[in-house]
């Protein structure tokens, strides 16, 4: 099994151009399978913790991975932790979960998998609100976790009700259902523990030079921690051909890098760096209130008032009554660093709000720890193709400053796998086809074919960034999805026949829906979101794939719900239960046609939903063989005989090949045209 890397696309041994096509497994790999999830228990440190058995069982590795096969994914982006190789404390690796994933992408390699390895974080950590790093990397900085609802230094779903926003207020002591915000775990990036973490992961050499663990900066301490637990996993996996590379970390923060003045707010253009959602310090508020002082922080909905007017909709007093986020004995690192204080009348002042002002994250600090996280990685691996590495920056609306120069000489074999989403309906978990907002210029978007146009533009622009940033890296979108839980989960109630009051007011089924499918929103949502990526010939890997889904925890984590397959929609469809499709959602917008290798120039790889209608079109090119074909993945899901559809070339001829739950229609041009373009459509028949 072999992806190299050819004049900026993916190609095999062959040299056929790779459309790779996959998904994220899983979206509770953030999560350790020793504790119940996201439970106050959970954050324990007295929890013992595993995450052997994420993504799932390797007893039942065969279900899963013949149900992804059958979908036509061929590259799993594999989701590991840091804490999950390393919890234990420094140095003191999870043997028993480093063998168990070497068994998974073992036997991911015997259904034909390709495996890229994603070392995952979100907002750093557990105790930030998300997942990733360890424990005992914040209690190295000095943090004291127990208290950071207290201090608003971060907001998390287990100790939700004990911060200061007026809905946490709202929510008494008994009422222990209320729902946790709606993506609202991304504002962690804006708090005092998340920004503190990730600027001395990057930048504690410049910023907080005096802030050491065992003798060296934190920085280093960090960094070199990080790098030896991913080349650990590396070791293990050594010798698999199936893994074709491994991401440096998703989605990186800057923390506070670049910010211009830390009385206003985040990012190089003051407070319009911060997504602002519930209390929302500014940097400045966020340190002194987690030294125990009392702040008037702003209370953002995230509606009319923040989205047009730019403003809270009230201030809150936020008083932590004596608690601090720092351990005894240990005080905010950044005012060690003299960045603020307090004054003889006790009252905090900054001293130097451009403190992390004028610094370039991507260039000065993201890629040199890049090379050197590759290097180390690559010493330990001995496959004869290199270790590919994936490039997975923060999406373009969130980052704080410009995506960086990557010189192919300093990071070899480098993927551009910046991630992209429709935020609107991300955010909003609705879709509406007519009306949108462009997240890049924030001008509305009327009528479909101006939403479509878009997102291909926003597609497109990280296409080339991959072209002119990397030396002409070819692209992975990394991460694209859609939200099933739309509008209040109105389709898990439609599958079950339930109403409540708002479903017999509006019906169950999706506004301007004439479908009698409970999926037909989400449908058309994920056939627009790879119609948008089929536009720009881009590979891609789903977000996500969660085995352990529930209609009523999604994917485990924090509220959200994008997996593609649900164990509650087992047999609630059209397919019986031992259809190798059930519990997919919105399967055929995403189970589709398209060519795995295209022997020369691809042209167009797309597929009509609507008209259930495939197109191939390219251009053969030189240093492929006549004898080697292209060929196309056609799922059962679209027909289940060869005779459900109907083959047309513009020349040369075809074959059909079965296996169990697809079809490989393989096409070789007449050897007369072969300089010409060349065209194959299939036609789903009744």
């Amino acid at each position: 099994m072999t992806v190299r890397i050819k004049d900026g696309e993916f190609v095999d041994s062959q040299n056929r151009v790779l459309n790779l096509r996959g998904i994220n497994v899983s979206g509770s790999s953030k999560l350790p399978t020793s504790a119940a999830a996201q439970s106050p228990s959970s954050l324990d440190p007295s929890t013992p913790i595993s995450f052997v058995g994420r993504p799932f069982p390797l007893a039942e590795a065969d279900t899963h991975f013949t149900r992804l096969r059958a979908c036509g994914f061929t590259l799993l982006r594999f989701i590991v932790t840091w804490e999950a190789i390393e919890h234990a404390g420094p140095r003191e690796y999870d043997v028993e979960y480093l063998k168990y994933i070497r068994a998974i992408v073992e036997k991911a390699k015997g259904y034909g998998m390709y495996i890229y390895i994603d070392p995952h974080q979100d907002v750093w950590s557990r105790w930030t609100g998300g997942d990733g790093a360890p424990l005992w990397t914040l209690e190295a900085a000095g943090f004291d976790v127990r208290y950071f609802a207290e201090c608003e230094a971060a907001l998390t779903r287990e100790t939700y009700g004990r911060g200061h926003s007026t809905a946490e207020k709202a929510r008494s002591a008994n009422d222990e259902k209320k729902e946790f915000p709606k993506m609202i775990w991304p504002t962690n990036y804006f708090k005092l523990a998340c920004a503190t973490m990730f600027t001395l992961f990057w930048a504690g050499e410049r910023y907080a030079p005096n802030c050491k663990v065992d003798g060296v900066n934190i920085q280093e301490y960090l960094q070199g921690h990080y790098v030896n637990a991913m080349r650990e996993l590396v070791k293990y996996l050594d010798g698999l051909d199936n893994v074709v590379g491994v991401g440096t970390m998703n989605e990186p923060s800057a923390g506070y890098v670049n910010v211009t003045n830390l009385e206003k707010g985040f990012g190089a253009m003051g407070a319009n760096g911060d997504l602002r959602y519930g209390l929302s310090p500014t940097p400045f508020q966020g340190m002194v209130l987690g030294e125990g002082h009392v702040q008037n922080v702003g209370d953002w909905s995230n509606g009319f008032l923040q989205h047009v007017l730019s403003r809270p909709d009230r201030t809150v007093a936020v008083d932590p009554k004596g608690k601090r986020a720092w351990k005894e004995g240990r005080g905010c690192v950044w005012k060690e660093a003299g960045v603020w204080d307090v004054d003889p009348e006790g009252r905090p002042r900054l001293l130097k709000p451009d403190h992390f002002a004028a610094a370039d994250f991507g260039t000065e600090f993201y890629v040199p720890f890049a090379a050197k996280y590759t290097s180390a990685l690559r010493e330990v691996w001995s496959g004869e193709a290199p270790l590919m590495v994936f490039v997975e920056l923060p999406p373009l609306e969130f980052a704080s400053t410009p995506f960086p120069k990557i010189d192919p000489k300093v990071l070899p074999d480098a993927i551009n796998a910046t991630h992209w989403y429709d935020g609107i309906t991300l955010f909003t978990k609705s879709w509406r086809s007519n009306v949108s907002v462009d997240t890049m210029t924030r001008r509305p978007l009327l009528g479909y074919s101006s939403i479509f146009k878009a997102h291909s533009s926003h597609l497109a622009a990280i296409k080339r960034l991959g072209e002119e940033k990397m030396g002409g890296a070819p692209t992975l979108i990394g991460e694209c999805g859609i939200p099933y839980d739309m509008n209040g989960g109105r389709s898990y109630r439609a599958c079950r026949g339930e109403k409540g009051l708002y479903d017999k007011l509006l019906g169950t089924m999706p506004l301007g829906s004439s479908s009698s499918d409970p999926f037909a929103q989400q449908s058309a949502a994920m056939d627009h979101t790879i119609s948008c990526l089929e536009s720009n010939l881009l590979s891609y890997t789903l977000w996500c794939y969660t085995p352990d889904n529930s209609n009523r925890d999604g994917d485990i984590w924090n509220g959200e719900d994008l997996s593609v397959y649900s164990k509650d929609q087992r047999g609630l469809g059209k397919r019986p239960r031992d259809d190798v499709y059930d519990g997919l959602r919105a399967a055929e917008a995403f189970v589709r046609p398209y060519a795995m290798c295209t022997a020369g120039k691809p042209l167009e790889n797309r597929f009509s939903l609507k008209n259930q209608f495939y197109r191939l079109r390219f251009e053969s090119t030189d240093g492929i063989e006549s004898n080697v074909p292209t060929e196309i993945f056609v799922p059962k899901l679209w027909c289940r005989a060869k005779a459900g559809m109907e083959v047309k070339v513009s020349d040369g001829r075809t074959e059909v090949e079965a296996h169990d739950h697809w079809f490989v229609v393989r096409y070789w041009p007449s050897e007369q045209r072969r300089k010409e373009q060349h065209s194959v459509t299939i036609k789903f028949v009744k």
